[in-house]
């Protein structure tokens, strides 16, 4: 953390709090631009990229050891140009140098700390280094002096191998495509993976040794793949897991929200951060799962998330923060964790101490990560059932807690508003209006979507990354255009807002223009970027969609709706026969665009109704009943006949359709329609033939 009675570097003048908190090492830091570039050619030094988010730990511990330490601050300065990167603020460049890691054979991570070329070729890589020789890693001095030597000594081996690299990952981003589509087979053989690793006993999918990281996108393609297929073992698996994440250690039982990831298999012992993302995500899974099951306990989760959501993470300036650090007062998980003393003078009941299995003995460093219990259940199978008044006494219970935990000092949270993270977030809000009707949640999105629209999204369809003290700053990637598109689209179904489609529209329009590539996919940068050694392209689902898979959700909604501009089917496609490796080969890493793909395998279903001189209440009802189908392949829209008239000539759907006497319903499969309906029974006798 940064220490303020030292003098600053450049970093101070910079409103990221990742860069921030190094502003007043005694490194002589850059943030990435033209003048660290000119001073690395004119002074012929690598530059040493350190790249790294404010509520990384292992960051921390980096700062602390070797950036705040005046030894190697003095060689760093010597030898090097040394520029801080917030990853969140510039995934794109975050993307080609972890690329460049991978390439190397390393394992990625952050820090990131990458050797440059003064023209930013990528010489050497790695991520966490320690101050002395430890961990099977060598010192961070030693490594500093083995690169600082090597450039001295082999410079041109270097350059060439850097340059050899960087071809390689341009090559990389554009290679062939053949035009060969995945066959269907792969939705059935990505379902038998996630058999393969599911953990029966503690739930989720062991997909490495270690750890078990939230997989919310996972848990909505086995609902929708239960919901197209009816195989309950889908289901099984997504409920179990949705479960066992709310129960274990990796949410936080009494404030709402899950952390990052757990430590373990047992979801017990989390890596404390709190991310938007995730809890966006997890939302969306829940009501996914809640549509399919009615199950209460989803409903339960999705209103404490949301309440953590507007309580510790809405920002007055209308936008969403995008995390909470794991630390407070320089330990990991302290505000969160609960020793036995502290517990039971708050809440004595022997009941809820049983149920959060609070013990003198405590379950983590002897305190207690509070927890519930399962192993041995099968909720999926027994059902979840709970007394109203032993709820009652968890709620009161959870009050006194937080009221207690709201005076110890809170960990630090970035409050910079990131344009993916804060739509992703209104994607939950608006899923979790779909399934339970409730207008807050849909007032809520539309204020942050009001919010990002005014300031990140430009006139001309143009969108910024991220906005912080009244700035907005940085090019838009991939992911915050089509997660902004993809809300705007949303809005206009759920709530018939024209304006929404007509930004949305825009903003396709801009990426169409600024962002595809000759190969199919889209690039992650728009093209005029030109600080980067490498327009990357992607299509993993990491931590959130890529901006690949949500384009081909986006093109699944607009295809049904009968948009005309493009032909967004074969752009589709492109986009998986590009990506057919991955998919036939590593479909776990692609939650969200085998989703996607699974909507394309099966006949479309359009339900259009038109109406005028309607209550818009009853208009509101007929969008509620919509929502609650459950058919994943089921697209519908509601819209008012004039502005069904002023659309026609963009959307075939809406294209001659009229309202009747007041209202008809136009049942359609692959745009050939039966004929009209002027009331809902008969409609939904239709929809579900």
């Amino acid at each position: 953390m940064a220490n303020l009675s030292k003098k600053p570097n450049r970093l101070v003048h910079e409103k990221s709090p990742y860069l921030l908190q190094h502003a007043h090492n005694p490194v002589d830091w850059f943030p990435w631009g033209t003048e660290a570039f000119e001073k690395a050619k004119k002074e012929d030094k690598i530059i040493l990229l350190s790249i790294g988010y404010s509520t990384c730990h292992w960051c921390h511990v980096m700062e602390r050891e070797s950036f705040e330490d005046d030894s190697t601050a003095e060689v760093l300065n010597r030898d090097f140009v040394c520029i801080k990167l917030d990853r969140e603020e510039r995934p794109d460049i975050d993307k080609i140098y972890m690329d460049a890691l991978h390439a190397m054979g390393t394992q990625g991570g952050w820090p990131l700390n990458m050797f440059l070329t003064p023209t930013k070729e990528p010489i050497l890589g790695g991520t966490y280094f320690p101050p002395e020789n430890r961990y099977g890693k060598r010192s961070f001095k030693e490594v500093l002096r083995l690169v600082s030597e090597a450039w001295k000594n082999q410079r041109e081996e270097l350059v060439t191998a850097a340059g050899d690299l960087t071809q390689y990952l341009r090559d990389n981003e554009t290679r062939p495509n053949e035009g060969k589509l995945p066959a269907k087979e792969i939705i059935e053989k990505n379902f038998e993976r996630y058999l393969q690793v599911y953990d029966k006993e503690f739930f989720g999918f062991k997909t490495n040794s270690v750890n078990k990281f939230p997989p919310s996108m996972a848990l909505s393609f086995l609902t929708e793949f239960y919901l197209l297929k009816k195989d309950p073992r889908a289901l099984e698996m997504a409920f179990n897991t949705a479960y066992a994440m709310k129960s274990g250690g990796i949410y936080d039982q009494v404030g709402g929200g899950i952390c990052r990831y757990a430590t373990d298999h047992e979801w017990l012992v989390p890596h404390f951060e709190k991310m938007l993302y995730d809890n966006s995500l997890y939302v969306e899974a829940l009501s996914l799962l809640y549509k399919a099951t009615g199950e209460t306990f989803f409903m339960g989760a999705i209103r404490e998330i949301v309440t953590y959501i507007q309580r510790d993470m809405t920002l007055d300036s209308g936008g969403i923060a995008s995390a909470e650090d794991a630390d407070s007062e320089g330990e990991e998980g302290k505000f969160y964790i609960w020793n036995h003393k502290e517990f039971h003078s708050l809440v004595p009941s022997e009941e809820i101490q049983g149920f959060w299995n609070v013990t003198e003995e405590g379950n983590f460093e002897h305190l207690n990560i509070l927890n519930v219990y399962w192993k041995g259940k099968n909720p999926y199978v027994d059902g979840i059932s709970f007394k109203p008044e032993f709820l009652k006494q968890l709620g009161e219970a959870k009050e006194k807690l937080l009221k207690e935990r709201n005076e110890r000092v809170r960990p630090l949270r970035d409050d910079k508003v990131l344009t993916s993270w804060n739509c992703l977030w209104i994607r939950a809000l608006l899923s979790a209006y779909e399934v339970s009707g409730e207008n807050e949640y849909l007032n809520d999105g539309k204020k942050i979507y009001q919010f990002i629209g005014n300031q990140l999204v430009g006139a001309d369809g143009s969108i910024l990354r991220r906005f912080r003290e009244g700035e907005a700053k940085f090019f838009g990637t991939l992911p915050d255009y089509t997660e902004f598109i993809w809300v705007s689209m949303k809005l206009f179904q759920l709530d018939g807002d024209i304006e929404a489609y007509q930004k949305g529209k825009k903003s396709l329009d801009y990426v169409f223009s600024n962002f595809e590539s000759t190969v199919g996919p889209f690039y992650e940068s728009y093209h005029g970027n030109e600080d980067l050694i490498v327009r990357t392209i992607e299509g993993y689902d990491g931590v959130e969609p890529s901006g690949n898979s949500t384009i081909l959700h986006l093109f699944y909604l607009l295809h049904s709706f009968g948009y005309k501009n493009k032909n967004l089917e074969k752009k589709a496609n492109s986009i998986f026969a590009y990506f057919l490796p991955e998919l036939t080969q590593n479909s776990l890493s692609y939650p969200s665009m085998i989703s996607a793909f699974q909507k394309f395998q099966y006949p479309s279903k359009e339900v259009l109704v038109v109406y005028k001189d309607k209550d818009p209440e009853e208009v509101g009802s007929i969008r509620k009943k919509l929502a609650a189908l459950k058919d994943p392949n089921v697209v519908w829209l509601v819209v008012e006949e004039s502005k069904a008239k002023s659309l026609g000539e963009e959307l075939e759907l809406l294209t001659g359709r009229g309202a009747g006497s007041g209202i008809l319903y136009y049942v359609c499969r692959n745009f050939s329609c039966e004929l009209p309906k002027d009331n809902w029974e008969e409609t939904l006798t239709l929809i579900q033939q």
